[in-house]
């Protein structure tokens, strides 16, 4: 009885941590629907028309690239869990990180969505491993295409004397993430805790064997990578050639005229805007903004930029809203299996006693 206890207290903890996790992103969806308001939603997909659905399909194809490359991060403990339900916890989680501000909160649903399938080892490592790999993708794609981008066009001087700035911040922020991986990625960030008195010295020291797995795992994007974190790359790649994919057809669609510098820069310095724009739910006044201008500088206009950021949120909106709802059933599998297994083993424990 004593180990089926605190078994029963995690589940029911991990089970009331995502019923407010849902209800947070359930409200922060309302309230973002009323700040942009139902009118322009429909509207801006009145526009957009039957590609929409194109932009939609391209997303979902993204979206199930980042799953692949979660799960098979997982190796080879990926065998425990089906690749739908590490894909519905991809889709739940992004919903939260896109409505919640500063783009993490997700996370923390995602390990609490598949730890019941999976070590929690494991699960944990392979989801810091996909972000990392996004990150460092991300970082080489805005640095190259940016310099690209200040040779074809000869931006402002305000424009320029920013992205400058926000590419220096990323080499320092690409440099410090690779030898915080290097020195052991949640052993550093837990070092740092106990420096400032946050956890106390016998609970790092507790932890420490399980830390030296899961940073051995994540170490393996810099060097010795396994089948499964090559593999896990390769979907990454995927899944940013198909991002790519998907602006530009936004892009036609909207109407903005397509070249090479307007493309090599919204890819570039527009995924730096996004970044920034990340501390607050779906970049509200941050992208607007900054998206105008970029546009402008690039040879299109203003407006074609604001109407890019429109697009941009429907499409976010309704990926938002498709995710709560598959995070929603994905809660609602898991706990219903976790009630089948207690059972189950209950019938079990009452046969064994009769005999």
């Amino acid at each position: 009885m004593s180990d089926e206890e605190p078994s029963h207290e995690r589940h029911l903890t991990s089970h009331i941590f995502n019923i407010a996790i849902m209800a947070v992103g359930g409200v922060a969806l309302y309230f973002m629907m009323r700040k942009l308001g139902w009118d322009h939603f429909r509207e801006v997909l009145h526009d957009v028309g039957w590609w929409f659905a194109v932009i939609l399909g391209l997303e979902t194809v993204a979206l199930c690239c980042d799953a692949a490359a979660l799960n098979t991060f997982m190796r080879p403990e990926a065998r425990m869990i089906s690749y739908w339900r590490v894909l519905a916890a991809q889709a739940g989680g992004r919903a939260i990180n896109t409505l919640t501000p500063g783009g993490s909160l997700g996370e923390v649903a995602k390990v609490s969505l598949l730890v019941s399938h999976a070590p929690r080892d494991r699960v944990l490592s392979s989801i810091v491993l996909l972000n990392l790999a996004n990150v460092y993708l991300s970082i080489v794609i805005i640095i190259v295409g940016t310099g690209i981008t200040l040779l074809l066009v000869d931006l402002p001087h305000p424009i320029k004397v920013l992205v400058a700035i926000g590419v220096a911040a990323l080499i320092a922020l690409g440099v410090g993430l690779f030898m915080i991986v290097r020195r052991g990625t949640l052993s550093t960030i837990l070092q740092g805790a106990r420096f400032a008195r946050l956890i106390k010295p016998d609970r790092l020291e507790r932890w420490q064997a399980r830390l030296t797995e899961i940073d051995k795992h994540i170490r393996e994007l810099q060097h010795n990578r396994s089948a499964g974190t090559w593999k896990g790359l390769l979907w990454v790649i995927a899944s940013k050639l198909v991002n790519s994919t998907t602006t530009i057809v936004m892009l036609h669609v909207t109407g903005v005229p397509l070249h090479p510098s307007l493309v090599i820069g919204v890819l570039s310095i527009g995924i730096l805007i996004a970044w920034v724009s990340a501390i607050v739910p779906m970049g509200l006044g941050l992208a607007d903004g900054g998206n105008y201008a970029l546009y402008a500088a690039l040879g299109a206009t203003g407006m074609n930029g604001m109407t890019m950021t429109f697009v941009s949120r429907a499409r976010t909106v309704s990926f938002a809203l498709i995710g709560l709802v598959v995070m929603a059933f994905l809660h609602a599998a898991n706990r219903l299996g976790l009630s089948r297994m207690h059972r189950k083993l209950r019938a079990l424990r009452a046969q064994a006693e009769a005999r």
